[in-house]
């Protein structure tokens, strides 16, 4: 199911009909990439960033918080959908892509660029809509120098999907020993989707005699541990009755995390150990009228955070909620080698009202494809942002931004620029309360290449990605995002097959209030796959971090803090089974 169908539908000839090939005429920079067997790329994380340079968060541990952020921003900014609703948090904005592993993903469909016509809020960078359902029958095993163990079954019989996915370790550094355990089902048009994730979750360099001072990031440490439980049911039905379409797709996802932690009481010194949980649940129901060139769509969806902490002086409950819609008019228009786009939306939301949204562009597909477009966007405020205690603001309204957008495609090389402001940014102020004080510009050039000769396939993309941040009249260079980055894919199939992809980051930089900037130097890390099938059976062995390199996979919570270091090199060994 492409994001188009969710999105923009025309009449040609009789009837209504749904083509593989209209998500590429949308007037954005757009990826499609169809999930194969790689020999260097198990995670969302590392496929993203290698294929589509879509910048990745994350804390360097397997199974740990992996986060995606399109076109230089935080990772609130870019909607995260599954089989094409909505399924990022509605606590914090974000996406934790660890929570889906790569073997139940069918294909990835990206669009770059402010884009909240299609789903509302979160699209002021861009959508990552994930697509399961892989056609494959097989069995996979693999382990690691890390003591790493996983399994890997995949089926496809009578147009039932299923994916079935144990994983389980002892990380690298103290404390990163992980469970995750996945299955994903689908039937015709019913998808399923669940995760059990259990892992320790260290500071950046835990020290083993130390338990933390609460908020002392820097060594939260041997002692704090993290439970999550995801679950994702959607349906999605087309009915067509000649000229005129009805697309009807309810949803509903939930999440349960659960938390158990010690520190040190700031006053006291007394040793605490808090467990905290929390649940949350979005249901959504997606509907479409379609008539040839036309689409009116609207989105219903209700939001819902239960929290409750547990601690020895005190135990603590709430919650709150956020009811949403969203009405949309989408006009498609194909005449020859120009494809024209335009739409409209006006999103309601109990906590501050309406919010409209547009993008009007165009695409020419010969001799050179050509697209620009230009859009607005808007990031609604987070249910924390809105009402957790203490540290909450309910008069908060969205950031709203603009972006243009425009690029070109010659053969195998694609090269695309874009500029983009947001306004009434949220930031904390002085008491640590969100407030829209904030603005930020961010201007930008991916150059991509990808193409194919004999036996080698070969995917190389580079981002250029500059700009400010501005709080309280003072400006900032970008933040976590370094300026030049580097990333791609080459592969050799043949009696023995070998792939090697790696990336180049720039340096990256963090400012804190209380010490100023914090650089991290550039970092080149490099993977080697190689890989022989035998019939039915395919053994190979993988080097991840070929070169040792030591890196910062991202910065500790402090300018004090030590920071998150990436993982070094380990070897991981395989064999899979085609059924």
């Amino acid at each position: 199911m492409l994001l188009i169908i969710l999105s923009v539908m025309y009449f040609e000839s009789k009837g209504i009909t749904v083509t593989a090939d209209r998500f590429e005429h949308l007037p954005y920079q757009v990826e499609v990439i169809e999930i194969e067997d790689m020999l260097t790329i198990d995670e969302l994380g590392e496929i993203l960033e290698k294929e589509a340079g879509v910048k990745i968060y994350g804390n360097g541990d397997p199974s740990s918080l992996t986060q995606a952020a399109v076109h230089g921003y935080t990772a609130k900014h870019t909607l995260v959908m599954l089989n094409g609703h909505r399924i990022s948090d509605p606590k914090t904005g974000g996406l934790d892509l660890s929570t889906f592993p790569l073997s139940a993903v069918k294909k990835i469909e990206i669009v770059k660029g402010s884009s909240s016509v299609f789903q509302g809020s979160n699209a002021i960078g861009g959508i990552i809509n994930l697509v399961t359902g892989k056609e494959t029958n097989d069995i996979k095993f693999q382990g690691n120098t890390n003591s790493a163990l996983g399994a890997n079954l995949q089926l496809y019989k009578f147009g039932v999907n299923g994916n079935l996915n144990l994983k389980k370790g002892e990380g690298q550094r103290s404390n990163t020993d992980f469970k995750h355990y996945s299955l994903a089902f689908n039937w015709n048009d019913l998808n399923f989707t669940g995760s059990y994730k259990d892992l320790g979750v260290p500071g950046a360099l835990p020290d083993s005699g130390l338990i933390p001072i609460f908020g002392d990031s820097s060594a939260t440490s041997l002692f704090d541990n993290q439970q999550t439980q995801f679950a994702d049911l959607s349906y999605s039905k087309i009915f067509t009755n000649g000229d005129i379409g009805i697309l009807i797709e309810p949803a509903i996802t939930g999440e349960l995390i659960k938390y158990n932690y010690k520190y040190s009481d700031f006053l006291t010194g007394d040793e605490i150990t808090q467990n905290d949980e929390y649940k949350s649940a979005a249901g959504q129901f997606n509907t479409k009228l379609l008539y040839k060139m036309f689409t009116i769509s609207m989105n219903l969806e209700k939001d819902k955070v239960w929290i409750e902490q547990y601690n020895p002086g005190y135990n603590n409950s709430f919650s709150f909620e956020e009811e949403k819609a969203g009405i949309v008019l989408s006009l498609f228009h194909k005449k020859e080698k120009i494809n024209v786009f335009a739409s409209a939306r006006e999103d309601w939301y109990g906590s501050f009202g309406l919010h409209p949204s547009f993008t009007i562009g165009s695409r020419i597909t010969s001799p050179i494809e050509i697209f620009a477009s230009v859009g607005s966007g808007f990031q609604a405020p987070t249910l924390y942002d809105l009402y957790y205690p203490d540290f909450s603001n309910a008069e908060l309204k969205p950031e709203h931004s603009i972006s243009l957008n425009g690029g070109f495609k010659i053969k195998y090389i694609t090269i695309s620029g874009y500029i983009e402001e947001i306004h009434d940014r949220i930031a904390l102020d002085e008491n640590w309360l969100p407030q829209n004080i904030a603005k930020s510009r961010i201007f930008g050039i991916d150059i991509e290449a990808d193409g194919e000769y004999k036996d080698l396939s070969y995917s190389l993309i580079y981002s250029y990605l500059d700009g400010y941040d501005e709080e309280n009249r003072t400006k900032r260079e970008l933040q976590h995002q370094p300026k030049h980055s580097i990333a791609g894919i080459l592969s050799y199939e043949g009696p023995i097959s070998v792939e090697v992809s790696g990336k180049w980051t720039g340096e990256r930089k963090r400012w804190f209030s209380f010490g100023g900037w914090k650089i991290e130097n550039p970092a080149f890390i490099i993977d080697l796959g190689i890989s022989k099938t035998f019939n039915d059976f395919s053994v190979g062995f993988t080097v991840e971090n070929l070169l040792n390199t030591e890196y910062i996979a991202s910065f500790g919570s402090s300018y004090t803090d030590r920071d998150y270091p990436g993982m070094g090199r380990y070897i991981s060994f395989w064999g899979k089974y085609s059924l």
